[in-house]
């Protein structure tokens, strides 16, 4: 699911707007004019979602939807407007205000158009429930704003196989810790499952089929459960490091025993989870998103001869369209000739 960005702003009283605006009479009800005329548009947003987000399955869209006319609201108060102010005076303020992230951020820039288009959506609701209510005059700022293009999946982005066998290589695993570690990425690499998958993983989660492990992955989207046969090979790493945490005798496990187990003195032994694993990630391959490295998987089964059908089952989409694009947005980068090139204009 995609995130949004909040704001936030100090707020300002207003000083140019006079009680109640343009609210009608309905509106007003019982308050007196010696109430701010913000505690009316605070009332009317608190109805716009009781009226349309609050079944259950809207809830997490009431709690999205307030935090963003909150926010929008105390921005347009430290500019000496609000939510009834005129519209020309609105329009550009919130259009300015929809690109902005939080002080905060790690990034730069404007914000995602998923995020724009979302803060954008939030804001033409209320205004057109005001509308059609009857009981306010505000028209709508955002009427004649468009919505930014959304590109899904803009932000997939492969590792480089290359830097990734090397740094793997550098793990010391004469460790535990480092065994643990290097075990986790293969499988991550070799799997294509999520952090939240792979912190899921048990005793209970693995079984055999000959030398060969196969590991049932849960928490995935949509609740799927994931079979992943491994290989040989990963299958006696991923038994070494078993038995290097919990001894020989693995039989005697309780299924609810953690696969990746925490070495902290305060956790040790209990399982670690999705920040920790982001955290080995960023600690030997330099990216904190365990995401990228199912990016890789994907590219990299693209790039072996795996066909679509066979990539889509493995990463688990539900539609052949969803993983044509995944991968379109995979290759855009990759040029099989690179190395061709660079050869004839001779790079040693």
């Amino acid at each position: 699911m995609l995130q949004t960005t909040i704001l936030s702003i100090p707020e300002q009283k207003k000083e140019h707007e006079p009680c109640f605006g343009s609210v009608s009479a309905e509106a007003q009800g019982s308050m007196s004019c010696h109430e701010d005329s913000g505690d009316i548009i605070k009332h009317a947003i608190e109805t716009w979602l009781l009226e349309n987000y609050s079944s259950t399955s809207s809830v997490s869209t009431a709690v999205t939807y307030r935090k963003i006319l909150t926010s929008l609201r105390s921005y347009l108060q430290s500019q000496g407007l609000d939510l009834d102010s005129s519209e020309e005076r609105l329009t550009q303020q919130i259009q300015v205000w929809a690109n902005l992230r939080m002080p905060t951020s790690r990034h730069r820039g404007s914000v995602a158009p998923a995020t724009y288009n979302q803060r954008m959506a939030a804001i033409n609701s209320f205004y057109s429930w005001a509308s059609k209510r009857g009981n306010y005059s505000w028209p709508n700022p955002v009427d004649q704003l468009g919505r930014n293009v959304v590109r899904k999946y803009a932000e997939a982005q492969a590792l480089d196989v290359r830097q990734v066998r090397s740094r793997l290589k550098k793990i010391d695993r004469s460790t535990a810790r480092g065994l643990r570690d290097y075990v986790l990425l293969q499988v991550a690499l070799n799997t294509g499952r999520s952090a939240r998958e792979l912190a899921n993983l048990t005793w209970g989660s693995i079984s055999f089929q000959g030398k060969r492990i196969t590991l049932v992955f849960e928490g995935g989207r949509g609740g799927k459960v994931m079979h992943d046969a491994l290989d040989s090979r990963l299958s006696d790493l991923l038994l070494a490091y078993l038995r290097a945490v919990y001894g020989e005798s693995l039989s005697a496990l309780s299924p609810q025993a953690p696969i990746w187990i925490s070495f902290s003195d305060r956790t040790y032994r209990q399982a670690i989870g999705q920040q920790t694993i982001a955290d080995i990630c960023e600690a030997h391959l330099g990216v904190s998103k365990i995401r990228q490295l199912r990016h890789t998987f994907a590219l990299v089964m693209d790039q072996v001869g795996a066909s679509v059908d066979t990539i889509q089952a493995r990463l688990g989409h539900e539609s052949r369209s969803t993983t044509d694009v995944y991968l379109a947005s995979l290759r855009e980068a990759y040029n099989p000739y690179a190395t061709a090139l660079a050869d004839t204009f001779g790079l040693e």
